[in-house]
């Protein structure tokens, strides 16, 4: 049966072009079967409804595309309205890349409009973004980490480098860089806003490999085949990923990556474990670093470049078919409900209480 889609796109992020072609992507595989509206959330954080044949072209002049804007109500009848009518989506299919759109701000906002939408819930997605926080909690599981350090000025580094200097929340490689010394460090967190956030260095492994994996949950425990990207700089950066060769489904890799059987089965039982405990929702991708004889789990994608469709394409899954499973996925959750029922004002009597304990 046909669905009713909504692929939001765009968003006030750094990451904010690669969205829009991961969306409009979505939308015209997604089309053949079902109807399909584009949301289109701007830089300056206003949502419009959009034609969702747009090409990627079309948004180089946003005031040609910006013709029915839509208010987004959370109070009463809550949800997006073209002008007064309420517009009715069956999901939610989420494209934002990185910022607000993948951090769980965008999540808790559709929680609160109790409606469905895919990729991961606010948790898993708070997690994945903070590469802080993911590092503790899989060196807190035993799992393989490089050490990371928070940059901050007042304290002194803990090991030497060159580092790897990076946006604590963040991706696409947007910020990225090897820094030789902390004091290089610190000046460059001073001077982008890349960083305003805040930042992270790990060890420089200047020999290792990128090792990519994209895994699904839905409608069954599945993998892709391991990529290992083809890099001509230092870094598997923004610009080999996405303006290179086409963009990210053109860029060179060796696909399935050509690897030994024992650091493949490694790979894949670090990759059950995660999932044990950021269940994936959607398609995550999972980012390692092979250092000769070394694994290192990286960070994990939430919401990756197109998806990361193109992970199974040795693997007689069709990208259709993929966006179905996680639209479907969606689907066939129930969605959250709050209730108040049974509190009788217990949280406002023990605030008291305390309160009163404090005189």
């Amino acid at each position: 049966m046909s669905k009713n889609i909504a692929v939001i796109i765009g968003g006030p992020s750094s990451e904010h072009d690669i969205s829009i072609l991961t969306g409009l992507q979505s939308a015209r595989i997604l089309s053949k079967d079902d109807k399909i509206s584009i949301l289109y959330w701007s830089k300056d954080n206003n949502w419009y409804l959009l034609d969702p044949n747009l090409e990627s072209k079309d948004f180089i002049d946003d005031e040609k595309i910006l013709k029915k804007p839509i208010e987004l109500r959370v109070n009463g009848d809550s949800g997006f309205y073209l002008k007064k009518k309420k517009l009715d989506f069956d999901v939610f299919l989420n494209s934002c890349h990185g910022g607000p759109g993948e951090d769980g701000t965008l999540q808790s906002l559709l929680e609160i409009l109790r409606v469905k939408y895919t990729g991961p819930k606010v948790v898993p997605a708070q997690i994945c973004m903070d590469k802080y926080v993911f590092y503790t909690t899989m060196k807190e599981k035993g799992l393989p980490v490089l050490h990371k350090d928070l940059v901050n000025s007042k304290e002194k580094v803990t090991f030497q480098g060159p580092y790897i200097l990076k946006p604590r929340f963040g991706g696409s490689s947007i910020g990225v860089e090897v820094v030789n010394d902390y004091e290089s460090v610190l000046k460059i967190i001073e001077s982008s806003e890349l960083y305003a956030q805040g930042a992270v260095i790990e060890k420089y492994l200047e020999n290792s490999e990128d090792i990519l994996i994209g895994v699904k949950n839905y409608p069954s425990f599945n993998l892709s085949e391991i990529e290992k990207p083809i890099k001509n700089e230092t870094l598997f950066s923004y610009s080999e990923k996405y303006l290179k060769n086409g963009g990210l489904e053109g860029s060179k890799r060796e696909l399935p990556a050509k690897i030994d059987e024992d650091k493949k089965n490694k790979i894949i039982s670090y990759v059950e474990k995660i999932n044990s405990i950021i269940p994936t929702r959607g398609i995550f991708r999972y980012d390692f670093l092979l250092d000769n004889e070394d694994i290192y789990i990286n960070e994990i994608n939430a919401i990756p470049g197109s998806h990361a469709l193109y992970l199974w394409q040795n693997l007689n899954k069709s990208k259709y078919e993929l966006l179905n499973d996680i639209v479907d996925e969606a689907l066939s959750e129930e969605i959250n409900t709050w209730t108040t029922t049974g509190s009788d004002g217990l949280a406002l009597k023990s605030a008291k209480d305390i309160q009163s304990k404090l005189g």
